[in-house]
């Protein structure tokens, strides 16, 4: 039996990218774990949790989705279809991310991602 998804981070767009970055890293002592144009990985090094961050459209921080682990991603994200969530995106490679992932969502629209990094 493989073991429930553990969370891995907490995606928003803001609409000042670097200014938050920056609030983050020198404020709350987060450290950039990725950073490509519009899109920035932050990691809390105390307990591991990551921010997903790009660049809004618009002058409001919006939230995108929760990341969540998956040893299984396969059986995670069927086990999930089946309990009735819509898939967004089937399981698919993300070779710039080394990742392996999938997208559902709730009937209210709330969006889930689920990661298994190589």
């Amino acid at each position: 039996m493989s073991k429930a998804p553990v969370l891995d981070h907490i995606a928003f767009t803001v609409p000042d990218l670097d200014a938050l970055i920056e609030r983050l890293t020198n404020a709350f002592g987060m450290v950039v774990e990725t950073h490509a144009g519009n899109f920035t990985v932050v990691v809390d090094t105390a307990s591991g949790l990551k921010f997903e961050l790009g660049k809004s459209g618009d002058a409001g921080v919006h939230f995108r989705h929760l990341g969540f682990r998956a040893d299984e991603l396969d059986s995670a994200h069927a086990s999930l279809a089946d309990a009735g969530m819509q898939v967004s995106q089937p399981p698919h490679r993300r070779d710039f991310a080394r990742m392996h992932t999938s997208f559902l969502k709730q009937s209210d629209g709330f969006e889930i991602q689920l990661v298994k990094y190589d």
